[in-house]
């Protein structure tokens, strides 16, 4: 693709598929904020173009038509949805709400606008729940439900008088959901729109409202709140196999392949047209031009993930906790003529985390934990990804009020399950007490424990009201078996800066003859090894170099030879890239790593201040922003001592 192509970026609605308003209001504009549509239903895609699910929204392509069809900008509709969180883990579950998620989700937009500005398009439906919404394919129309007797809407009902009156679950307090009339009052029947919502005399079903026809597909029943942003193609694995010198394989929907325009397709090509259009260094300047070009602007991308999180977390005070590749897209701009697209590209953060603030009750202690119990990934630390649950046997102590009218309260905890505490962790626990159930969140002490098999407990302080307190002091001494406990790590954003460094791992050390679990499991024995001989006056740099000098294994499996999937040698590739950038950068990796090495940037899991979350990034941050200006060094020369230097050799030659 030539960068000087007139109207290259611009695109058309893809053969097969159509643009459906995505209301009624918009039907009518001369620029439609539309979703994609697939006319016929492809057997594995479906007719709506699904990008991603979060756990509390599913995300769908869509794009703003002008009068004449012409795409001006390719969208990503999120609308939220709350069925995944039947799911959730079940720390969490009674932290979760409608309310809870409607601020969570206010924020999670502010916080978009907050990264990118110009990314994210305001509707007001961000905060405002919109029309009940299903899609005519037959007609390309939007459609939302109306009551024939009084000629209004269907819409979301958050009266909460009415719900209690009509003895359904109320919308603040819960996660189900139902459509209303507004105008008949306390006459209107309800429809229930999650699953699992309880039903009685005063409710009637959803087909009754909305005829169920295979030309009729839910685009937002449940009128949950929306989000609209700029849609970026390229994913960051895609990406960075890219500029590693591989072709893109383009975007799939189920069997198809969508076209987004000619500047994405050029990237469907081989290394050849990418490096006359892609790249500053063309076939002609050889390896060593594309490797530190590639090298630079691999950095570069790893300097905006790191970025893009750092402002997530300090606008929203919480880590993210489900980090990997597919958090992030790659913005491509329009270049001028005769300038390098690839230079163009910047990672766009796609993917706001799924942290749960930890309901305490009653205390200002602050946990996180991931909302879904998804299993292990490589990209979470492991602390992060399992939850240890089972049964244990209480004996409480004794009862310590506070002058802070909080109580507290001291004990012993046995268990034959097999536990890992981290210092800070806590343990959830349940009492069932003549009051009723009672939650509890202990620190454990092994040390102060009289036998094995039993810690020592002191509860994080809570407010008590007297029968709870006077039911605790009758319990104390009395052993309570069959308990129910839970584990929760506290886990803060250095677990996202762990994920952070194994991204970092995949972007500069993998190619396509490793793996990612190859690498990190030897990029993990590293601080270990430096760990033996570390000294801190030295600097992990020069300890680094030693320890590739001394063994040169090291040096095939993270060498700077992985930057690219050309054939090159690890020697070929430190003769290209100076050797002291090459430690720099594996220095800046191990730091990432907490609780790992000599020189971690953090000491655990959650090791981050309150307020402060943010801050655990920034070393990494300013350390990459002076290794991305030595890079640059290497590619923009400085001509006029070149002509100094090339001046006196020839004076001397001659």
């Amino acid at each position: 693709m030539s960068s000087s192509e007139p109207n290259s970026g611009l695109a058309t609605i893809p053969d097969g598929y159509i643009a459906i308003a995505i209301s009624e209001d918009q039907k009518a504009s001369a620029l439609k904020i539309c979703v994609l549509v697939r006319s016929e239903s492809d057997s594995v895609g479906g007719h709506l173009v699904l990008l991603r699910e979060t756990i509390d929204a599913r995300v769908f392509l869509g794009c703003i038509v002008d009068a004449s069809g012409k795409v001006l900008e390719w969208l990503e509709l999120w609308i939220q949805n709350t069925e995944t969180l039947i799911n959730a883990a079940s720390a969490v579950r009674h932290s979760l709400s409608n309310s809870m998620l409607d601020n969570r989700w206010c924020r999670q937009s502010q916080g978009f606008n907050n990264l990118d500005g110009a990314a994210t398009i305001a509707t007001g439906w961000e905060s405002e729940h919109p029309l009940p919404t299903f899609l005519d394919i037959s007609t390309h129309s939007p459609l939302h439900p109306v009551d024939p007797a009084s000629e209004t809407h269907w819409r979301l009902c958050t009266d909460e008088g009415l719900l209690q009156q009509k003895k359904l679950p109320g919308y603040s307090s819960s996660l189900h959901r139902y459509l209303y009339i507004p105008e008949s009052s306390q006459e209107s029947q309800l429809v229930p729109i999650t699953s699992g919502a309880p039903t009685n005399a005063s409710t009637k079903p959803l087909s009754e409202i909305c005829c169920e026809t295979s030309h009729i597909i839910p685009f937002n029943p449940s009128a949950g709140l929306m989000l609209v942003k700029k849609h970026f193609t390229i994913g960051l694995e895609a990406f960075t196999d890219i500029l590693s010198g591989a072709a893109w394989d383009g975007f799939k929907h189920g069997r198809s392949i969508i076209d987004f325009g000619k500047q994405l397709n050029a990237l469907r090509t081989d290394e050849a047209v990418l490096s006359a259009d892609g790249r500053l260094f063309l076939e002609a300047h050889g390896q060593c031009g594309r490797l530190i070009e590639t090298f630079h602007l691999k950095l570069r991308l790893l300097a905006d993930i790191v970025s893009s999180v750092h402002s997530m977390i300090c606008h929203l005070q919480r880590p993210l906790l489900n980090i990997s590749p597919e958090n992030w897209q790659v913005k491509l701009g329009e270049p001028g003529c005769g300038l390098p697209y690839l230079w163009t590209a910047r990672a766009v953060l796609s993917d706001p985390g799924d942290a749960i603030p930890l309901a305490i009750e009653n205390s200002d202690l602050k946990y996180f934990l991931p909302a879904l119990e998804s299993g292990t990934s490589i990209y979470r630390p492991l602390a992060g990804s399992i939850s240890a649950k089972g049964k244990a046997s209480v004996r409480i102590r004794r009862v310590l009020p506070d002058s802070r009218d909080v109580t507290t309260i001291e004990g012993t905890f046995a268990t034959q399950e097999r536990i890992d505490l981290a210092r800070n962790d806590l343990v959830g626990f349940r009492l069932n007490l003549a009051c009723g159930q009672i939650n509890l969140y202990a620190h454990l002490e092994a040390d102060s424990a009289m036998a094995s098999g039993e810690w020592r407990f002191r509860t994080v302080a809570q407010k008590k009201d007297d029968t709870v307190v006077s039911d605790l002091r009758a319990a104390e001494g009395v052993p309570m078996p069959e308990v129910p406990f839970e584990i929760i790590p506290l886990l803060s954003s250095p677990c996202d800066l762990y994920s952070l460094a194994v991204i970092a791992v995949r972007i500069l050390l993998v190619d396509n003859t490793n793996s990612l679990p190859v690498t990190l499991d030897e990029t993990l024995s590293l601080p270990r090894r430096i760990e033996a001989d570390y000294d801190k006056s030295l600097g992990m740099e020069k300890c680094i170099s030693d320890i590739f000098k001394k063994d040169e294994r090291w040096l095939e499996s993270l060498g700077p030879h992985h930057l690219t999937f050309e054939k090159i040698t690890s020697g070929e590739a430190f003769g290209l890239i100076p050797s002291e950038l090459w430690w720099a950068t594996l220095a800046i990796i191990l730091r990432m790593f907490p609780g790992l090495g000599p020189d971690a940037n953090c000491k655990d899991y959650g090791d981050a201040q309150q307020g402060g979350l943010h801050k655990v990034f920034e070393k990494t941050i300013a350390d990459l922003d002076n290794l991305i200006l030595r890079t640059r060094s290497l590619i923009v020369s400085d001509w006029k001592s070149n002509q100094e230097i090339s001046s006196v050799i020839q004076r001397y030659l001659t």
